[in-house]
């Protein structure tokens, strides 16, 4: 039983990483000044920065919108991957990683 059970969670840990490898999130400012392309393993895979935000010649404003855009691609990222985990965990445990909580006491 355990050993099926420890089967079943390294299956599903390959399954979890193959399906964010297909995961791909795209975030923009408001401005769509930047632009950026991370893939569910939080790899940037594409970077873009409108010319016009360059040639204000504000440093700081361009690190702070980039830095910004960054933060939210992670954040819809980190969302992605809990929704496959959180059903990867309900097929392997009926009432997913809540459900094997109980067993243990």
């Amino acid at each position: 039983m355990l050993g099926d059970m420890i089967n079943r969670i390294q299956g599903a840990k390959v399954e979890a990483q193959e399906k964010l490898k297909a995961v791909s999130v795209e975030k923009s400012d408001p401005n769509n000044q930047v632009t950026v392309t991370m893939s569910g393993e939080k790899r940037i895979l594409d970077l873009k920065i409108a010319p016009e935000l360059h040639e204000k010649g504000e440093p700081e404003l361009t690190a702070d919108v980039v830095a910004n855009v960054i933060n939210e691609a992670l954040v819809e990222v980190a969302i992605k991957e809990k929704e496959i985990m959180d059903k990867i965990s309900a097929d392997i445990m009926p009432g997913g990683l809540e459900g094997f909580k109980g067993l243990l006491g």
